[in-house]
């Protein structure tokens, strides 16, 4: 690891730390001493020189080592240990954001007219996933007829700040592809503008499993935590976490588990009878979530063995 100096020189400083996603380590805060290690710090140097590190708790957050070492008023002997590590920048070319859009066609499901006759087609798929009235509104579930997403349901996400993140479109009638969403990063928190980061948090696989499970629900958008998602969680001040996949996907909800668990959060792993939460529905999903019990690091090793 060509940064294996840089970390041993910076725990000389902030003490042990954990390994979280990519090449980013967390330590405790120096600043606000939250009882987590909650100081983030990305050791990869990128083109332009920065390490860009951030406390979740208290927001203290700099750009490159030095304004780190700087803040922490560490002797210029004890700096210079560490900053002979890093290694100096070059030119940096920026790339422009990515940007979403809705399908120009998108049409919002609950201003359709009654009698439109595929708007009543799509309400009467959705009614039978589970999807009331409201949904199409919280969610602000559409629809398109024609162009590239034509014949698909519209689910769209936001961001924290209400912006477009993503959106998944899927057929509600007969296609060999039930998925066409868009080419950009899933690197995302799907339905993040409607996740209260106080609260226990859910995750799922799927936005149908999301919307049956109603409250607090996270869809990974597969098996894994995203790099954005990672970061909400540790800046939060959610303590308990559902995991609530497939059957199927057991093998990775045990990952999932393992990698939360070792960060010091409490997680309940939900055993789901033969059926995703979307076919369970809320009620059903609501009682296995009363009555999961928090898994432990033994647990999960145990459960590692049997799969």
């Amino acid at each position: 690891m060509e940064y294996a100096f840089v970390l041993g020189a910076l725990e000389n400083i902030l003490g042990t730390s954990s390994k979280r996603s990519k090449d980013n380590y967390a330590f405790h805060c120096a600043f606000c001493n939250h009882r987590k290690p909650k100081l983030e710090i990305n050791l990869n140097t990128n083109d332009e020189g920065k390490n860009f590190w951030e406390c979740w708790v208290c927001k203290t957050r700099g750009q490159s080592i030095y304004s780190l070492l700087k803040q922490l008023n560490i002797p210029k002997n004890e700096a210079q240990e560490v900053l002979k590590y890093i290694k100096k920048g070059k030119k940096y070319e920026y790339k422009n954001d990515e940007v979403v859009e809705l399908p120009k066609e998108f049409q919002e499901l609950h201003t359709a007219s009654k009698q439109s006759i595929i708007a009543n087609k799509v309400r009467k798929y959705l009614y039978e996933r589970g999807f009331t009235d409201n949904d199409f509104i919280k969610y602000n579930v559409g629809y398109t007829t024609n162009g590239e997403y034509g014949g698909r349901i519209i689910i769209p996400s936001y961001s924290g700040s209400n912006r477009l993140n993503y959106f998944i479109a899927r057929t509600y009638e007969g296609a060999y592809f039930k998925y066409k969403n868009p080419v950009v990063s899933k690197d995302i928190v799907f339905f993040e503008n409607l996740i209260n980061w106080n609260k226990p948090v859910i995750l799922c696989e799927g936005v149908f499993d999301a919307i049956a499970i109603r409250r607090n629900a996270i869809p990974l958008l597969g098996t894994t935590l995203a790099p954005s998602l990672w970061k909400k969680l540790l800046g939060g001040e959610t303590t308990d976490i559902y995991i609530a996949l497939d059957l199927d996907a057991q093998k990775h909800a045990i990952k999932v588990a393992e990698q939360l668990v070792a960060a010091g959060f409490k997680v309940f792993l939900l055993t789901l009878p033969g059926k995703d939460p979307s076919e369970l529905g809320f009620r059903t999903i609501t009682k296995l979530l009363q009555s999961a019990t928090e898994l432990t690091f033994k647990q999960i090793m145990l459960q590692k063995l049997d799969l």
